[in-house]
C-alpha cells in the first residue's frame, strides 16, 4: 500500500515527480498521485486517482493508508492546505502558510535578505503607483530596474516586468498597480536594480538542520530567441550533472545560501522543503534576486531527468531531518538534460489557441519525455493552458539532448505552436 501521496492539480512539474518516483528506485508502489486537475498521462497510470478537492484528498489518502502527504504548488501552501492535512493526521512535505512570505511577500523577503547578509540586488519598496514613477525619473538616468509584483502572481505578464526604457518601466508600474487593485491583491511592488550577468535557478533541499544542492540549471525566461521579448513562467531550461566550480560553489554558499539558512533559524522559521534561489552571476560574485518556496517550472523536472535518487527519498530526508546521510546520485552516461517548453500563439498575452486539438503525441520517441499542463485526452488531446507541453531529453551533451527534443517537437502539430529554436544551444554553461 501506499505509504506518500502527492496532492495536485496534476501540472506538469507534479507529473514530473510522480513519474520519476515510479521509475526510480524500488519504491514505485509507495506513492499514489491524487489530481483535481486533467493530465493524460497522470490518468492512464493506475497509481493516479481524481478528486474534486482537498476533502476527496483526504479520504482517499485514508483509504489508501497514506501517512505523508506531498504538495509542490504555493497555491495550496497559501490557502493552508498544508495545515489541513496535518489536522487530519498526516505528515506533509510542504511549506507552512507562515514560510510563503519568501516568495508571497518580495517586500519582506527582500528585507528578510538584507536583515541576514543575503547578497542580494538593490531594491526598494513602493505600495502606490505615483511614489514607485516618481524614484524611476529620479533614479532611471543612474540605473536600471526591473518591476515586480510583491505578492505571488501567476499571470506572468503582469508579476515581472523588465523594461528597457524608463517610459517602459512607467508602464509596467502603472499597469502592474491598475492590476493589483482589479483582483484585489496587496498593493505592493519592488522595483529592483537591474544586474547584468548569468542568470541560474539554484534548488536547495532543506530539512531545518542540514541543506544540499542540487546542480545547476538555467532557465529561459524571455519569449523570443537571442532572450528577447517578454517575460514568461519558463520557456525551457537547460542542466548538467556536474560538479559546480569550487570558487563559485564556495561564493554561493557563504554569501547566499548559509545567511539565509542562519535567517531562517535565528527568526524561528520552521523550513523542510525545496527553497529555490534565483541568483544572477556577476562580476562582484552570486547575487540573490528573489527565493520561491516551491521546486521550478520546468527547471526542477529538467534535474529530475537527470536524478538517479527517488523524489520519495528526498521527501523521506527532508520529513526526517536525515538530509546528512542522504547521498544524492545522478546520470554519469547522459549527464545533459534540456528542456522546450511549447506554448499557444497568444502567450503569455491572451488565451489566442487555448482550445485547440492536439496531434502527434504518439509519435514521439522514448527517450524523450513529454510534461502536459492540465491536458485533457477525451476524445483528442487538448490546449488547455498557454504553457502547453514540455519536452525533455538527455544527453551525453546538449547538443545531443537538443537534438533529442527539437526532433520530437517536429512531430507535434496544434494550430498556433510556438517553441524557441535555441534551448540548449551552447556546449558550456557559459
Amino acid at each position: 500500500m501506499p505509504r506518500f501521496m502527492l496532492f495536485g492539480e496534476g501540472n506538469a512539474k507534479e507529473q514530473a515527480f510522480c513519474e520519476q518516483s515510479w521509475r526510480v528506485g524500488t519504491r514505485a508502489d509507495d506513492l499514489l498521485c491524487c489530481i483535481y486537475g486533467r493530465n493524460r498521462y497522470l490518468e492512464r497510470s493506475p497509481r493516479t486517482v481524481r478528486v474534486n478537492g482537498v476533502d476527496e484528498a483526504i479520504t482517499a489518502a485514508r483509504e489508501h493508508n497514506v501517512d505523508t502527504v506531498i504538495m509542490l504548488a504555493i497555491e495550496q501552501f497559501q490557502a493552508g492546505h498544508v495545515e489541513v492535512f496535518r489536522a487530519a493526521g498526516f505528515r506533509v512535505s510542504g511549506v507552512s502558510s507562515s514560510g510563503t512570505f519568501l516568495e508571497n511577500s518580495k517586500v519582506q523577503a527582500k528585507a528578510f535578505m538584507q536583515r541576514h547578509g543575503v547578497a542580494c540586488a538593490y531594491s526598494e519598496p513602493f505600495f502606490g503607483a505615483a511614489e514607485a514613477e516618481r524614484f524611476l525619473i529620479s533614479n532611471w538616468a543612474d540605473r536600471r530596474f526591473v518591476v515586480k509584483a510583491s505578492c505571488y502572481l501567476d499571470e506572468i505578464a503582469f508579476s515581472c516586468s523588465v523594461p528597457d526604457t524608463l517610459q517602459e518601466a512607467i508602464d509596467a508600474v502603472r499597469r502592474l498597480s491598475a492590476h493589483l487593485e482589479d483582483i484585489a491583491a496587496p498593493p505592493g511592488l519592488v522595483l529592483e536594480e537591474r544586474l547584468e550577468g548569468r542568470e541560474f535557478s539554484v534548488h536547495v533541499l532543506v530539512d531545518g538542520a542540514d541543506y544540499k544542492v542540487f546542480p545547476m540549471v538555467r532557465d529561459y525566461k524571455q519569449l523570443l530567441e537571442g532572450n528577447k521579448g517578454p517575460n514568461t513562467a519558463g520557456i525551457g531550461a537547460i542542466a548538467v550533472a556536474a560538479d559546480w566550480d569550487p570558487d563559485l560553489m564556495a561564493d554561493l554558499r557563504s554569501r547566499i545560501i548559509e545567511p539565509t539558512m542562519d535567517g531562517l533559524s535565528r527568526e524561528g522559521i520552521e523550513y523542510r522543503f525545496v527553497l529555490y534561489i534565483g541568483v544572477m552571476m556577476t562580476s562582484d560574485g552570486p547575487i540573490a534576486l528573489e527565493y520561491n518556496v516551491r521546486p521550478g517550472m520546468p527547471e526542477f523536472p529538467t534535474l529530475l531527468a537527470l536524478a538517479k535518487t527517488s523524489g520519495l527519498e528526498m521527501a523521506t530526508a527532508l520529513q526526517d531531518g536525515k538530509l546528512s546521510s542522504l547521498e544524492l546520485e545522478w546520470e554519469e552516461a547522459e549527464p545533459y538534460s534540456v528542456a522546450v517548453t511549447l506554448t499557444t500563439s497568444g502567450y503569455p498575452f491572451s488565451s489566442e489557441g487555448i482550445g485547440e486539438s492536439m496531434f502527434g503525441l504518439a509519435e514521439l520517441d522514448e527517450d524523450v519525455w513529454p510534461l502536459a499542463e492540465c491536458m485533457p485526452d477525451e476524445p483528442n488531446p487538448t490546449v488547455s493552458t498557454g504553457r502547453v507541453l514540455t519536452l525533455i531529453a538527455r544527453g551525453k551533451s546538449f547538443q545531443e539532448a537538443r537534438e533529442r527534443v527539437y526532433r520530437n517537437i517536429d512531430r507535434i502539430r496544434f494550430r498556433g505552436l510556438y517553441c524557441r529554436r535555441d534551448i540548449g544551444d551552447l556546449t558550456v554553461l557559459e
